[in-house]
């Protein structure tokens, strides 16, 4: 759900350097309800830099820690690794918020990946933008007065404040919006009834037995009758050996269901308590979505107070605003829409200009097409009729 902000589907990797600068309970909050997979090859560099790396607390150690310490991962990523017949092992259950582990010998593509700069990126979503002092104390003394600005370098001071309020209302918006998929993702779980650790889901396929092939033909053919024991014992041998690696990843199935039934045993507990969080984060969200309201209200009254008509109230266009004035081009308001209406419209003949020439550009290109065209089956009919001419001579 949140990842729709770096318009990407739902992300379930981690790249290295996500978990080399933020710590789990940072990341985690985003997969509440959910599940990642740690790819083998990003867990052992985990490890190294966390057993080799700086000390103290580091994310790296953390990361390792919950894998190793609070998952008790370390000895089915272990097998993992030496066994070719796992590629995938999991789930590890993380009560607090419910959060599905699984460790792969996956190698996703980047864009499978959540990545320090994705999730940079969403945190500065969840930060609430501070209010800019300068178009605070510009508005107050506007409040009371509805008198418009004439004066030049009151015009520019107005514009420069409208741009803020623009630049400040987009950060806003998406930040409303985040607080909103936040309110909206945290409620749909406490709103379940049934908010509980999912079940294993990566029950292994058994294999098919082979039919025996004992049953004699009426007629017995020596050669046919070797060639079907030869595919019976080719096929008994493919049986088993698949059957030695159902039992391996059974057995890892097994031990997923221990692990479900551990969780669930402390689910009463941890159960209420993720619910809990999950209720002070909705309250705590709506709290900085009343206060975003409020900031977007404000920035809004600085543009409805604005003398600059509402028609001209975006970025671009005020930023030619000041342009002119600051160039000296235009000294006051109306000097500037006449100067921008005017350079709309010779904007506006130039490009049905272009798009004129074009049209006759093509249409030519079409004629020069047809007329050589009529040319060459003129010369196929010319050629035509000498021959005919040739036979009857």
């Amino acid at each position: 759900m949140f990842f729709t902000f770096l318009h990407k589907d739902d992300v379930h990797y981690m790249d290295l350097s996500l978990i080399i600068q933020y710590p789990p309970q940072d990341v985690l909050f985003y997969y509440y309800d959910s599940f990642i997979k740690i790819p083998l090859d990003i867990y052992q560099q985990t490890s190294d830099l966390a057993k080799n790396g700086p000390r103290g607390r580091t994310p790296c150690k953390l990361w390792l820690d919950l894998w190793d310490s609070y998952l008790d991962a370390a000895e089915g990523v272990e097998a993992l690794a030496s066994n070719e017949y796992l590629n995938t092992i999991g789930p590890y259950y993380f009560p607090a918020t419910n959060t599905r582990f699984y460790f792969t010998k996956d190698k996703p593509d980047s864009s499978q990946m959540l990545t320090v700069q994705d999730f940079t990126a969403i945190c500065t979503l969840r930060e609430t933008p501070v209010m800019l002092d300068e178009v605070s104390l510009y508005l107050k003394p506007k409040k009371n007065s509805k008198k418009s600005t004439r004066n030049r370098d009151d015009l520019l001071r107005d514009i420069e404040m409208c741009l803020l309020s623009l630049q400040e209302i987009e950060k806003l918006n998406r930040h409303q919006h985040y607080l909103q998929k936040l309110i909206e993702q945290r409620q749909a779980i406490i709103s379940r009834e049934d908010v509980l650790p999912p079940e294993p889901d990566n029950i292994p396929e058994k294999p098919f037995k082979p039919e025996s092939t004992s049953k004699e033909s009426l007629i017995p053919i020596p050669n046919l009758l070797m060639r079907s024991r030869k595919k019976y014992q080719e096929e008994c041998s493919q049986y088993n050996h698949n059957m030695k690696v159902y039992l391996l990843r059974y057995r890892e199935y097994e031990k997923a269901c221990d692990r479900y039934k551990d969780t669930l045993e402390k689910w009463m507990q941890c159960g209420d308590d993720f619910r809990e969080t999950c209720i002070q984060e909705i309250n705590e969200a709506e709290a900085k979505l009343s206060n975003t309201r409020q900031m977007l209200s404000f920035y809004n009254s600085v543009i409805s107070r604005s003398p600059v008509h509402g028609s001209y109230q975006d970025t671009k266009t005020l930023t030619t605003f000041k342009q002119y004035l600051e160039t000296g081009r235009a000294n006051d308001l109306q000097d500037c829409m006449n100067l921008f209406e005017e350079e709309r419209h010779w904007h506006e003949i130039k490009a049905s200009q272009e798009r004129i020439e074009n049209t006759i550009y093509f249409l030519q290109s079409s004629d020069e097409g047809l007329r050589f065209a009529n040319e060459h089956i003129d010369r196929l009919l010319s050629k035509k009729q000498e021959v005919l001419e040739s036979i009857h001579a």
